[in-house]
């Protein structure tokens, strides 16, 4: 079969700040879009992205992402991330979990080590081995040290969100953005509450895979100087096998609020923390507008700058001066959830 009778070309258009040809494809069998941008450059960049909005606060996105790099069906070791980090000249090898969004990116100068690493991810992230033994090993499991000692949970992601949850202004950010999103998926933990880690079962985290990780909810990405043909024959012959389906992963918009709302959390602190963790935190938090309107996006960056950006900056410095606090706090401008984010506090 042609490329043609695998993918269908959307759009072909010069992108001049970035001095490449934009080619935008859709799978025809399932449906999975990749942009597909050609120019003189050797370093040479694959990404595999997926829609992963959490409907709790397990970390299955999260859990996930650690999960389908324990091996594949094409590549059955227990660790192929630790192996290509260890012997590819990859420029760059990640996978990054969102509060909507689970990215896979790779990047090499060398052409076959770059079709290497797309091999391998592409395997990875569309056929995975995960068993119940690794949903145990890098979600939760239970652990006894001895007969007569208390019971308790480990796990890579439960021991890793143990670490964030124990940082107070860790904490004040994931509860500050909840406070926006109380009817949508950002209010919940992608990366996963310690306390709701452990409800997460097997038949969940495997039902997650299918519908999430699916080509029908997939964007691919590819960067460089590499035979543009090339990359949608490997594609193509990775999506081999799949049919069409409903992922029902779509995103829905946080109803604005008819006053301001004020909420406390109360924090624990051990005894022994140092003063600063034991500083009272406030955050004023606002939920802006779509991101999908570009324009105004990148005018509230440019806004979010000026205001919060540096230590001259007039709201950081106003904060500072004030006396109310001793470290100014909050994110600033934040784009990269369905509706924007403005935060800043104090402490």
């Amino acid at each position: 079969m042609s490329l043609s009778d695998h993918f269908e070309k959307l759009e072909d258009a010069f992108i001049g700040e970035i001095n490449c040809d934009a080619q935008l494809y859709r799978h025809r069998k399932t449906g999975a879009e990749v942009l597909s941008l050609i120019g003189d450059d050797e370093n040479k960049v694959f990404g595999a992205s997926f829609r992963t909005p959490s409907s709790d606060s397990t970390g299955i996105a999260h859990i996930m992402e650690h999960s389908v790099l324990c091996g594949s069906q094409k590549y059955p070791v227990k660790a192929p991330f630790l192996e290509m980090l260890k012997s590819s000249l990859n420029t760059f090898l990640n996978a990054v979990t969102f509060s909507d969004k689970t990215v896979y990116p790779v990047a090499s100068t060398n052409l076959q080590d770059f079709y290497n690493l797309v091999d391998v991810y592409l395997d990875a992230v569309l056929r995975p081995r995960i068993t119940p033994e690794i949903l145990k090993q890098e979600g939760w499991h239970y652990e006894l040290d001895t007969p007569d000692a208390q019971l308790t949970y480990k796990g890579v992601v439960f021991n890793e969100m143990k670490g964030g949850y124990s940082s107070p202004d860790d904490r004040v950010a994931r509860l500050s953005w909840r406070s926006l999103f109380p009817d949508t998926g950002y209010g919940y933990d992608s990366g996963g509450d310690p306390v709701n880690i452990p409800e997460l079962t097997y038949d969940q985290f495997k039902r997650f895979h299918e519908r999430c990780y699916h080509p029908s909810n997939a964007k691919f990405f590819f960067y460089g100087n590499d035979d543009p043909d090339r990359r949608l024959e490997i594609l193509g012959d990775a999506l081999d096998g799949f049919s069409a389906i409903e992922p029902e992963t779509v995103i829905k918009l946080q109803p604005r609020f008819n006053e301001p709302r004020k909420i406390e959390y109360p924090v624990p602190v051990n005894a022994d923390a140092a003063a600063s963790d034991k500083q009272t935190r406030i955050t004023l938090n606002w939920m802006l507008g779509e991101t999908g309107d570009l324009d105004e996006s990148l005018a509230m960056s440019v806004l979010g700058s000026i205001l919060l950006g540096n230590a001259a900056a007039p709201l950081r410095k106003m904060l500072i001066d004030s006396g109310l606090g001793e470290g100014v706090i909050g994110g600033g401008y934040s784009a990269s959830s369905l509706q924007s984010v403005l935060s800043t506090g104090l402490k």
